[in-house]
């Protein structure tokens, strides 16, 4: 079978990372590495990922932009994973849950169809109390039903308008994307979208394969109005991701690769 890694990307985490690593133990089809870059956690973060198996690197990035921070740590993670053997990659953040089947179900997409290089799945959004929360990734960053069989010009034109993918609920062939660079200021999910569908091997998958948390602060409540504010952030989120199409010369040098 084709070697299967996690990466996971953490700073201070423990709120929820307990919860994240028991759902990866628990997976059907266990991945074959554990890689996790922190971000110089000062709690016991790192410790714990020890306990559950991981190697653990430290982080090398020394961007002050949060975006381009977490880019650089999740490419760091690919490579680090690429190093010890993986042909998979599984992207997690330190406080989802996922679904003990999401690592076989992605898995079995990417062997099945060498010619993809990211397979970008659908959540179930969740508070920070692990409470159901209206709607889905997929329905916050909808994708036409018919994207699939679109020219690739109108493919490029719809994913440099909106968002298509959630890192933590992608897999994707370290091997595409390992020896290049995500631009500053570009989230790496955003900009590996981008490649993988110029590249034709972008797959919109429908299948919920996490349950995605959702809180400003880590600690949202269980009552309407904490919800309230998870929705809000959440649109925050939306807004700004979609506001990142505006980078001309990246886009432009994308575009001649």
């Amino acid at each position: 079978m084709t070697p299967v890694a996690a990466v996971l990307v953490t700073r201070n985490s423990m709120a929820y990372l307990q919860k994240t690593l028991d759902s990866i133990q628990g997976q059907s089809r266990k991945p074959d590495i554990l890689i996790a870059i922190d971000d110089r956690s000062t709690d016991d973060t790192v410790d714990l990922l020890s306990e559950a198996g991981f190697t653990v690197r430290t982080s090398t990035s020394s961007a002050s932009d949060l975006s381009t921070r977490i880019a650089q740590n999740f490419v760091h993670g690919i490579r680090v994973a690429e190093q010890h053997g993986a042909e998979v990659v599984v992207l997690g953040d330190h406080d989802d849950v996922w679904h003990s089947d999401r690592v076989a179900h992605q898995s079995s997409i990417l062997e099945a169809n060498l010619g993809l290089a990211m397979v970008a799945s659908d959540g179930f959004l969740i508070d920070g109390n692990g409470v159901a929360l209206p709607g889905t990734i997929r329905s916050t960053f909808p994708i036409p039903d018919n994207f699939a069989q679109l020219s690739l010009h109108r493919q490029l034109g719809y994913a440099l308008r909106h968002s298509i993918a959630t890192g933590g609920a992608s897999a994707i062939r370290p091997a595409r994307f390992s020896q290049s660079f995500v631009p500053s200021g570009w989230l790496h999910d955003r900009w590996w979208s981008l490649v993988s569908v110029r590249e034709q091997g972008f797959l919109a998958d429908p299948t919920s394969v996490i349950d995605y948390r959702i809180s400003s602060d880590q600690q949202v409540g269980l009552n309407a109005v904490d919800q309230n504010r998870s929705l809000v952030w959440w649109s925050t989120r939306v807004r700004r991701l979609r506001s990142s199409t505006g980078r001309a010369k990246d886009i432009a040098s994308l575009l001649r690769s």
